[in-house]
């Protein structure tokens, strides 16, 4: 029997990563067949920016897994389909995944062209795959999580994110996360983060910027 909805939080800043992670990979997509083998600062800023924006994905997924959908299962067992196709999904996009990572390890250590058309391949790929299960997410899931998930519940996903990411630069994830808030959202987030991880980020916003000047050619 489905769980009376308890609560009206809200869970529309699932937009957010949602938003950056697909203004990489299909940016990146057609980028990458413009990078010139010989540019080999160009070619190591492009590698490190997808390498951490693929992590950056496996720990936003990890989350959803560990934080949305145990509850979600056990609140709203009439969602069964949905909440199995969420997570069929996530299967699905894991092997995309790890299939652009093979790509872009090989075109990083032999940026040829080949590799590159690959690599795009592989990208664009992920990318439509994502595209399509975030609209899922985002007409299904936000809604049903705002009834059946409170506010301290869903206010564990950054934080797990955060604390599984396993790539180099925190300062690019955060980079990506914020470039995709509205300016109240900006102001609140960056009043509310840990004095540590702030000063991490206003240190790091110069090699944040010069890295996506590298990365897009500019």
């Amino acid at each position: 029997m489905t769980q009376t909805a308890l609560h009206q939080t809200d869970t529309s800043d699932l937009h957010i990563p949602h938003d950056a992670f697909r203004g990489v990979f299909g940016p990146v997509a057609r980028i990458v067949e413009t990078v010139a083998a010989s540019d080999t600062e160009r070619v190591a800023a492009v590698a490190t920016y997808l390498d951490n924006a693929l992590r950056f994905l496996d720990a936003h997924h990890e989350g959803e897994d560990a934080v949305v959908w145990p509850r979600l299962s056990e609140r709203c067992p009439e969602q069964h389909a949905l909440i199995a196709t969420m997570e069929r999904d996530h299967t699905a996009v894991h092997a995309l995944r790890d299939d652009a990572g093979a790509a872009l390890q090989s075109w990083s250590q032999s940026p040829d062209a080949a590799r590159a058309q690959r690599l795009a391949q592989a990208l664009a790929a992920l990318h439509a795959k994502l595209d399509a299960h975030f609209a899922d997410e985002e007409r299904e899931v936000i809604p049903l999580a705002s009834k059946h998930m409170s506010a301290e519940e869903w206010g564990q996903l950054p934080g797990h994110a955060m604390q599984h990411f396993t790539g180099d630069k925190l300062w690019l994830v955060l980079g990506l996360v914020i470039d995709q808030m509205n300016d109240a959202e900006r102001a609140a987030i960056l009043a509310h983060m840990p004095p540590p991880v702030l000063a991490m980020w206003e240190a790091n916003r110069p090699a944040y910027d010069e890295l996506l000047s590298r990365v897009r050619g500019n």
